[in-house]
């Protein structure tokens, strides 16, 4: 029960996972001597209870998710499944050939897995500070790729995305566990996406925006990979300023790069006059965005007067239209290519890495040809520099010799699980 929990629900900050005693009465009237004892041997560990308010969070212990495996995964059907058709979620999606999706399918159903669910369960993986083990996501990857292993697929275009059982998983699961012509797989991703597609919707919105030296700035900025860096320190700038420093105080916490990315999105679809609110923090990006890019912030106001989602869908349609325009030429090109998508990135086999390589960076440069961007290194801050849109980048880091699962994007649309672990 704990493990859906996390799974379905999530789970807060500190890893604890909200769960009411109702939930537990249904499965056992006397669940407290299940839950003492799980206390008592450290197997799990529960937070504070407001009547009224909060119920009891509950988390696995550190030393219980070291050891921890799976023994075996049932499915039951979702009784909950049954929802109503979103009748908008496919108006104006933009048009791909059916052939070219028939021919992707097909290549889903070739992959081959280096995975067996009671011989080779895969690596637990910890946060981007190395802290703690990553239970949720460590859950998540298992569930869904044996599923997928078990024949339970999912092929599915839908609100300008294709979602399969490979977007499901974490990065370095795709890259590891996931295989075309019995060959490992290359990954060839848009770094800094939407802030990139940001930038080519104004382009097209207003051509005249390139003499904006503001928007020269940012283009800069995204195309050279030091958006998110600069986007980080300001944010933490203003935020240490308004604490004078304490940082004792948690108001006072420095925002991690993984939070500023999903601020950002949050201030592209968010409400427009409401100010993003994360982990218990709320950073002035609405201040910093407009003061820094007003040209930027004003077309985003604009285009939420049309509709709340109209900004993640405009970038979601370019960023499916580049993705796809460059699986159609490899397709004409190799006829022996395999190819996987995952939104803002494609996959292929690994001896097809040089050839693709040649490509990809071809339809990038004339991707952003028209973008007013510098190219000269030394008006740019590169001391910590993100990934160049034309860099690759190594999602396995490490950090106090641990390996980190570092997930570029945050997806607003996750799939509805209809099994449980």
């Amino acid at each position: 029960m704990i493990a859906n929990n996390i799974i379905y629900k999530g789970a807060d900050k500190n890893g604890y996972t909200a769960i009411n005693s109702n939930k537990f009465l249904s499965a056992y009237y006397r669940y407290e001597v299940y839950i003492n004892y799980l206390i008592n041997r450290e197997i799990i560990e529960r937070d504070y209870y407001i009547k009224g308010k909060k119920p009891f969070g509950y988390r696995f212990s550190e030393l219980f998710k070291r050891d921890v495996k799976i023994n075996r995964i049932i499915y039951y059907p979702n009784e909950m499944k049954d929802k109503k058709e979103d009748k908008n979620s496919n108006q104006n999606c933009i048009h791909i050939d059916p052939q070219l999706l028939k021919r992707l399918k097909k290549d889903f159903k070739s992959c081959t897995f280096d995975f067996d669910l009671n011989n080779s369960q895969l690596d637990k993986k910890y946060d981007i500070w190395g802290n703690y083990i990553e239970i949720g996501k460590w859950l998540r990857n298992n569930l869904n790729l044996h599923k997928w292993v078990k024949g339970y697929c999912t092929f599915n275009f839908t609100s300008n995305r294709l979602y399969t059982n490979f977007t499901s998983l974490s990065s370095n699961v795709r890259k590891n566990n996931i295989k075309l012509n019995n060959e490992s797989i290359v990954e060839f991703d848009i770094h800094n996406s939407f802030p990139l597609m940001l930038s080519i919707f104004m382009r097209n919105e207003n051509p005249n925006v390139i003499n904006d030296y503001d928007f020269a700035q940012y283009c800069t900025s995204v195309v050279s990979g030091t958006f998110y860096n600069s986007l980080t320190l300001g944010l933490n700038s203003v935020r240490n300023c308004n604490n004078k420093g304490n940082e004792e105080d948690y108001s006072a916490r420095l925002l991690s790069k993984p939070e500023v990315k999903q601020l950002f999105q949050v201030y592209l679809n968010g409400s427009i006059g409401r100010s993003p609110y994360l982990n218990g923090m709320r950073p002035f990006i609405n201040e910093y965005m407009r003061l820094q890019f007003p040209c930027i912030h004003e077309l985003i106001l604009e285009t939420k007067k049309e509709g709340k989602r109209n900004v993640y869908d405009t970038l979601v349609k370019l960023e499916t239209q580049f993705i796809f325009d460059v699986i159609k030429e490899l397709y004409k090109k190799y006829d022996g290519i395999k190819i996987l998508t995952c939104h803002d990135a494609l996959y292929v086999p690994i001896s097809f890495k040089d050839r693709v390589q040649d490509n990809w960076d071809e339809k990038m440069k004339e991707f952003v040809k028209n973008l007013p961007f510098d190219d000269c290194e030394d008006d740019l801050d590169l001391q910590e520099s993100s990934i160049s849109i034309f860099e690759e980048v190594d999602v396995n880091s490490s950090y106090m010799n641990k390996k980190i699962d570092y997930e570029k994007d945050i997806s607003f649309f996750e799939e509805d699980d209809d099994d449980l672990l």
